[in-house]
C-alpha cells in the first residue's frame, strides 16, 4: 500500500470559492453597517476607530496595539501547525493575483487576439482602482468617498492613497506577480522560524513515482502492477539524477514495468504560480497553494493511476511516522496567544 500521510486528500476545488469569498468579503467589508455607522473605519481625522459598535479612541492605542499581536502569533500559530495556509488561499497577493488571472483568462475566450490585451489592462486598472478605493474605505467613510468621486471631490491624501494603492494592486498581481512572494515578502523569510519536520506542506511521493517517464497506456500504476514502492536512498537518488543531469550523470534506461507513477508530463511545474517543480522536495518559495496537487491529480486519474502522488501533508507524516501535535515551538507559541489574550481581557474588564 502506499505511504500512509494522514489519507489521501482530494484535489482541492474549493480553492475558487474561498477566494471569491475573501475577495467578496474584502469589498463588502466597508459597506458593512451597525447602528446606523460604518462597521469598520478607522477614521483617522477624528482620531477614532470604530470596530462594529466598539469605539477605541487614541487613549486605547495600547488595545489595538494588543490585537495586531494576537492577530500576528495567531497567524505564526496556524502557520507552525497548517503551513502556509495564508500564503496559498488568503494573503492577498495571492487573492489578486488569482483574480488577475481569471480577468485575463475570461478575456481570452470572449474576445479576439488583438483585443485582449487591452481589454485585460482596462479591466485590471478598474479593479485596481476599485480597491484602492475600498481600501482608504476603511480610513474615510465609504460613503462619502464614493459620492465625492464622480466629480473629483476627494482631498489631496485620499487621491493620493486611492492611486497609490491603485497603482499597488495593479503592479503587484498584474507584472510582480511571484516576485512579490519571493523577493519582496518579509513573511516568506520567517517560514523556516515558523516551521518544522511535522508541518505539513506540498509534497512529492518519490518512492511512488520514481523513476519518471513516459509510458505506455493502460499499464496501471505501480500498487496495482506490484513493482510496489521503492525504498528511500533509490528514490532520492533519481530524484536528484532528475534534477542534476549534468551533475549526476544521465538517468539508466528502465523498461515500461519499472517506472514510478509519474508520467513527467510537467503539469505540476506548469500549474504552479511560482514555476517550481514540486518533485525536487520541499522548496521555500512553494506557497502551499494546491496547485500542483490539481494538476497532478487530474493527469494521475487520466493515466489511471491513483491519487496521492503529491500530497499536502508533513515529511514526517510521508515518512510514515505519527504526526506529534505538540512541539516545543507549538507550546511556546500557544504561550504567547493565550498570555495575550488573558491581558487583553483583563485590560477591558
Amino acid at each position: 500500500m502506499s505511504t500512509p500521510c494522514n489519507g489521501i486528500p482530494r484535489p482541492w476545488r474549493w480553492r475558487g470559492a474561498l477566494s471569491v469569498l475573501l475577495l467578496a468579503l474584502f469589498y463588502a467589508l466597508p459597506w458593512l453597517r451597525w447602528n446606523g455607522h460604518q462597521a469598520l473605519l478607522l477614521d483617522i481625522n477624528a482620531r477614532r476607530f470604530d470596530l462594529f459598535g466598539w469605539t477605541l479612541w487614541p487613549g486605547d492605542v495600547g488595545v489595538l496595539v494588543g490585537m495586531l499581536a494576537v492577530l500576528a502569533v495567531g497567524l505564526a500559530l496556524l502557520t507552525h501547525l497548517a503551513g502556509r495556509i495564508w500564503c496559498g488561499h488568503a494573503c492577498p497577493q495571492t487573492l489578486w493575483r488569482r483574480a488577475f488571472d481569471w480577468i485575463a483568462h475570461g478575456m481570452a475566450k470572449a474576445l479576439p487576439a488583438p483585443a485582449v490585451r487591452p481589454a485585460t489592462q482596462v479591466a485590471w486598472g478598474l479593479l485596481s482602482l476599485w480597491t484602492g478605493i475600498t481600501f482608504v474605505g476603511l480610513f474615510s467613510p465609504i460613503n462619502e468617498l464614493v459620492a465625492a468621486a464622480p466629480h473629483i471631490g476627494w482631498s489631496g491624501w485620499e487621491t493620493f492613497w486611492v492611486l497609490f494603492y491603485a497603482a499597488a494592486t495593479w503592479g503587484n498581481a498584474g507584472f510582480l506577480r511571484e516576485q512579490v512572494c519571493r523577493s519582496l515578502c518579509p513573511f516568506a523569510r520567517m517560514q523556516p522560524l515558523l516551521t518544522d519536520p511535522h508541518t505539513p506542506r506540498m509534497l512529492y511521493d518519490a518512492r511512488r513515482g520514481e523513476p519518471r517517464g513516459t509510458r505506455p497506456s493502460g499499464l496501471g500504476g505501480v500498487l496495482g502492477r506490484g513493482r510496489g514502492l521503492l525504498d528511500p536512498t533509490t528514490a532520492q537518488d533519481y530524484v536528484f539524477r532528475a534534477a542534476h543531469p549534468l551533475l549526476a550523470g544521465p538517468m539508466p534506461t528502465f523498461s515500461a514495468d519499472r517506472l514510478g507513477d509519474c508520467t513527467d508530463c510537467a503539469a505540476c511545474v506548469s500549474a504552479c504560480p511560482m514555476q517550481l517543480d514540486i518533485r525536487q522536495g520541499p522548496q521555500a518559495d512553494c506557497l502551499a497553494c494546491g496547485a500542483c496537487l490539481d494538476a497532478c491529480s487530474r493527469q494521475q486519474h487520466q493515466a489511471g493511476f491513483g491519487p496521492g502522488l503529491v500530497r499536502y501533508c508533513s515529511p514526517q507524516a510521508m515518512a510514515g511516522q505519527p504526526r506529534q501535535w505538540w512541539r516545543p515551538r507549538t507550546l511556546a507559541l500557544l504561550s504567547m496567544l493565550l498570555a495575550l489574550l488573558a491581558c487583553g481581557a483583563w485590560r477591558l474588564l
